[in-house]
């Protein structure tokens, strides 16, 4: 894992050097960027085993062999500039993986890591929303398919987001498969899908839908 990262900052480096003569001092700051970038995520991982989202989560020797090519994929994640939070949030998908006994099925980890590595603060923050939406219909007994989009959209413009913002954005998170668009009434509207309460099982999206 270090190797991954010590590539990256020499790379940066070199470039910088390169094209800007003389700016050493700034390959040096690329350097010690990355190693900061490093350790940042190493304690993200090391928390969420240990005292996160899923409390504390052993590993044993049979879990070697899958483990090896998830952190691996969690790393490239860090070198690909995930932001803290999508690296939190997919050390938790480690956890709950782990938790679920589906730690060896790491074609799993690669599906969710290659959804929510580069999600933005607010494709982060619709998901929340409609993760809390779903949750609330379904214990309230209600019909999803009439009132879910009415929910969401409802709660997004509380949380200060324009109607065009809200289209764009559901729009994005749906190249997702979180959710799906559906058209009715001379409009699109958004519906979540499985995916979004099988994410929910291992990640806490739901605290991300503050705003």
């Amino acid at each position: 894992m270090n190797r991954l990262v010590t590539y990256g900052g020499a790379l940066a480096s070199d470039i910088i050097s390169t094209v800007m003569p003389g700016a050493s001092t700034l390959a040096k700051f690329v350097d010690s960027y990355a190693e900061k970038k490093r350790k940042e995520a190493a304690d993200i991982f090391i928390n969420e085993v240990s005292q996160g989202y899923h409390g504390r989560i052993d590993f044993d020797e049979h879990d070697l062999d899958p483990l090896i090519g998830i952190v691996h994929r969690f790393w490239k994640a860090v070198e690909d500039g995930a932001a803290r939070e999508n690296l939190r949030l997919l050390a938790q998908v480690i956890a709950g993986l782990k938790k679920n006994k589906a730690l060896e099925d790491v074609d799993q980890f690669r599906k969710w890591a290659g959804i929510l590595e580069q999600l933005t603060r607010d494709e982060l923050l619709v998901l929340g929303k409609a993760l809390r939406v779903r949750r609330d219909i379904l214990n309230a007994g209600t019909d999803v398919a009439n009132d879910f989009w009415q929910r969401l959209e409802c709660s997004l413009e509380a949380a200060r987001y324009s109607k065009s913002e809200i289209g764009a954005l559901c729009a994005s998170v749906s190249r997702t498969g979180l959710l799906i668009p559906l058209s009715g009434f001379g409009a699109l509207t958004y519906m979540d899908t499985p995916w979004l309460e099988n994410l929910g099982k291992l990640a806490d999206l739901e605290n991300l839908s503050q705003r």
